[in-house]
């Protein structure tokens, strides 16, 4: 009964997906997609953790210890009046088990539905619109591939629309509701309200004003206090400005830009750029953040990734709620050197180095000074040449080595329970440096 009662909705849900087929004049189905998966192993013949200072990313050659699968099916409709409808939904596992069956994620779920919405363009009133609903990543995120981060990143569910000429500039906006599941059934402060607080952002873009290489986001951010932080942040605003260069900072050949970030309350600390983490900040917590992100073509084979960023933190406050905040400052720097030798061979290099000064780290006086610096090399066989040609199967040496001081933010293991630290499951042996091996595949589509 259990099987039948799963295949039931799945059957009604690809029936009344042929039935509306029938209305449209041209049906098309495409897949894209991700993956990346391998062996990082310590000189001990052990299997290792990945390196990095940071609370999200870290630079990721030679450094990944996960398997991650990202499936996105799309469906496209035409109707006979031209209406363009894209239904969209993206399929994602992640772990770091290694085995081939039975791995889970964080969450215990094998796997998670990060996408599922709609969205319309060329319709009679608003042609070069498009309009969605339900649960996806903005159109405007950006990140760093090299460091694996997006420094802007607004995701959840909601609604909103893209591509709204208002004269001086492109104009997307959306509302976005965003929890986490640990805080999604979290009772509000107020025995009066009815329902459980979310985090409602929203976005509005202003891109390529007056015809410039410049972008700028509005973001702002209410959510009542719930059971678990009171006291907390119940809004925030924030502003993202984007200078887009032509080539590598005009320079050479390739892509780059320059970001600066400011937030506040809601919109600060592990929020910046971001909706749905700032849950437990402080109405005065806020946040400065500078980022250079770039590819250089350089010629004779050659192209040079570069990512760099600096953060500033005032009255800071991690998700455990302290009573009061403290300040955190962290950047980070790296380069990763392609070189192309052959059309089906290539060869790359990575140096990277991340510091972190967290007055109190993760609110229990830990470990949270000092820097991390990585080196990696990678021979790289290659489907086609160039620095962003997938698929690549590489094998790699990464070397790495840290202070004491930030040994808590490498592997230390945070317990709820008891507001502590611990050596969490992972033993380094008191080492402040490391050896490791691997090979990894990794594709796009």
């Amino acid at each position: 009964m259990k099987s039948l009662n799963r295949i039931l909705p799945l059957s009604l849900l690809i029936a009344s997906a042929v039935c509306g087929i029938a209305h449209a004049e041209q049906y098309d189905f495409t897949m894209h997609g991700y993956m990346r998966s391998g062996i990082l192993a310590t000189s001990d013949g052990n299997r290792a953790d990945s390196l990095g200072l940071m609370p999200d990313g870290k630079f990721r050659l030679g450094n990944e210890d996960d398997t991650k699968i990202e499936l996105i099916p799309q469906v496209t409709l035409k109707s006979d009046s031209g209406v363009v409808a894209k239904i969209q939904t993206n399929i994602t596992h992640q772990t770091k088990c290694t085995s081939d069956w039975n791995c889970l994620d964080d969450d215990g779920k094998a796997v998670q539905f990060r996408e599922g919405y709609v969205e319309l363009s060329n319709l009679d009133f608003a042609p070069d619109v498009a309009f969605w609903a339900g649960k996806r990543y903005s159109s405007s995120n950006a990140s760093s591939h090299q460091f694996d981060w997006e420094y802007i990143q607004y995701n959840g569910t909601g609604g909103g629309f893209d591509n709204l000429d208002i004269g001086f500039a492109r104009f997307d906006a959306g509302i976005y509701a965003f929890t986490t599941t640990d805080e999604s059934k979290a009772y509000p402060v107020d025995k009066g309200d009815q329902g459980y607080p979310d985090d409602y952002s929203l976005n509005l873009w202003f891109k390529k004003i007056a015809d410039s290489p410049v972008d700028l986001e509005l973001i702002a951010h209410h959510m009542n206090n719930n059971e678990n932080h009171i006291g907390a942040a119940e809004k925030g605003y924030g502003v993202t400005g984007i200078y887009n260069f032509e080539g590598f900072y005009g320079l050479t050949g390739g892509s780059s830009k320059f970001v600066a970030q400011y937030g506040r309350g809601l919109a600060a600390g592990d929020s910046l750029g971001k909706n749905g983490w700032g849950w437990a900040n402080l109405d005065d917590t806020q946040s400065w953040r500078l980022v250079l992100d770039g590819v250089a073509t350089i010629g004779d084979g050659w192209e040079v990734a570069t990512f760099a960023f600096y953060q500033k933190d005032k009255n800071y406050r991690w998700w455990s709620s302290d009573n009061e905040g403290w300040g955190r400052s962290s950047w980070v720097a790296g380069v990763r050197p392609y070189q192309q030798i052959t059309k089906n061979f290539a060869m790359q290099y990575e140096v990277g180095y991340e510091y972190l000064d967290d007055k109190n780290y993760k609110g229990v006086d830990g470990k949270g000074k000092g820097g991390l610096t990585k080196v990696t090399i990678a021979p790289t066989l290659t489907f086609d040449s160039g620095f962003w040609s997938r698929p690549q199967i590489r094998v790699f040496a990464t070397y790495a080595k840290w202070d004491k001081g930030v040994s808590d933010a490498l592997d230390g293991n945070y317990d709820w329970s008891t507001n502590t630290i611990g050596s969490g499951g992972y033993s380094r042996s008191g080492k402040t440096d490391t050896l490791n091996f691997g090979i990894q595949g990794e594709v796009w589509f």
